[in-house]
């Protein structure tokens, strides 16, 4: 029997390496790539509107599959997407080093935006399998935070490597990443993490959804909204075009940017199962509201790097606190198509962000951007309070 357990544990251990090891190869190719290509666009003389079109393509991508994806995954397990998601990326990052034209960035940004929402539908209900013991905050800021390291490798090595051939190389080589990744889950990862195999109607699954869901649909809605285009393509082309930033300047800060997160996602995944999580997400939307608001009052370089900085802390902390406050409303059998909703909400969240503010960014300036992203922060706060405004009044009733 002792045996027997310690097997288990073992290969539990290899799981939770594996994917996590996944993850952060993942995050390591995604930030070269939107490193990269806001840069070589740049570089062909476009303007933000169509840069921010292009990049919007990725969550284009992602609105197609995640609730198709999420759904399969509650009866057909998440293996064989996670497998397929990771194939897709590896093709699309070659097929982006030798794009050289607009229509070429979008199809592929597209596709990139379905190969990983394919993989962003089904890592959520992973993360849960793995915390069915309990420690769901520790697990999810540890995954998020190793994820965050590579992803700062990754903003490293795009702007060391842009000098050659405009970031191809750096491309070609997370091509390579994923295609051994491939390779590495195979091995590592269960045959299957499926709750069911039964098929419920979807009008029945929607109807039986616990309400509150839809609460953190639009919280992540407005999240992805505001700051998804900020930190992707807009902060980084303001540091670009308007601070004179070089590649190499501009991937370090965006590398900082992860660095700084990694070590906030496993320290607030340790708090957020001590301590009230509703109390937790209020003050970091509320701190992150403050640091937009700073950002547009900031004159000098390095006092926009220390308040970008910050922010990202701030932002980093709600990454964690929010997943560990929905966790409690997601129903295991449904655990996919849930988790896909909500994150789904946040791909046209996204979208819609990436065209808006970069059309607000042409016509205007980054401040008003600034000042919607801080808007939007507050208004998350005032959402995220209400289970507990609601809990005081049942109690008093």
């Amino acid at each position: 029997m002792g045996e027997f357990k310690r097997k288990r544990e073992n290969g539990d251990a290899l799981e939770f390496t594996a994917f996590t090891m996944i993850s952060g190869l993942i995050s390591f190719s995604y930030n070269v790539v939107m490193t990269v290509i806001p840069l070589r666009m740049a570089d062909r003389g476009l303007g933000y509107d169509r840069i921010g079109g292009a990049m919007s393509a990725v969550a284009v991508g992602l609105l197609v599959v995640k609730l198709v994806f999420g759904h399969l995954s509650d009866r057909l397990g998440t293996k064989r997407f996670i497998l397929t998601a990771l194939l897709g990326l590896a093709v699309v990052s070659v097929l982006l080093g030798r794009a050289d034209d607009l229509a070429s960035y979008a199809v592929l940004m597209a596709a990139l935006g379905i190969f990983r929402g394919i993989f962003l539908s089904v890592n959520g209900s992973f993360v849960m399998d793995m915390a069915e013991g309990g420690g769901y905050g520790k697990i999810y800021g540890a995954v998020q935070g190793i994820s965050s390291l590579f992803a700062s490798a990754g903003g490293m090595a795009a702007g060391m490597l842009y000098f050659q051939k405009e970031g191809e190389y750096a491309l070609y080589l997370c091509g390579i990443l994923m295609g051994a990744s491939v390779i590495w889950a195979g091995y590592a990862l269960k045959k299957s993490t499926q709750v069911s195999g039964k098929k419920q109607p979807v009008t029945q699954i929607f109807c039986s959804m616990n309400r509150r869901i839809l609460l953190f649909c639009l919280i992540v809605f407005l999240q992805s909204f505001v700051a998804g285009p900020m930190w992707s393509f807009l902060i980084p082309m303001y540091c670009y075009n308007v601070l004179l930033f070089s590649p190499a300047a501009l991937g370090v800060l965006m590398s900082l940017d992860e660095l700084v997160s990694a070590p906030t996602y496993m320290l607030a995944g340790r708090l957020v199962d001590r301590f009230p999580v509703i109390r937790f997400n209020v003050i970091f939307l509320i701190l992150t509201a403050a640091g937009g608001v700073l950002l547009m009052r900031t004159t000098s370089t390095v006092s926009f790097m220390a308040v970008f900085l910050l922010c990202s802390i701030s932002i980093s902390c709600t990454f964690v606190g929010i997943p560990k406050e929905r966790a409690g409303y997601i129903r295991k059998e449904q655990k996919g198509l849930e988790l896909a909703l909500i994150s789904l909400c946040g791909s046209i969240g996204d979208t819609l962000g990436s065209n808006v503010l970069g059309q607000i960014a042409e016509r205007f300036s980054l401040n008003q951007c600034m000042l919607l992203f801080a808007g939007a922060y507050v208004l998350m706060a005032g959402l995220a309070a209400l289970p507990a405004l609601d809990r005081q009044k049942t109690e008093s009733s």
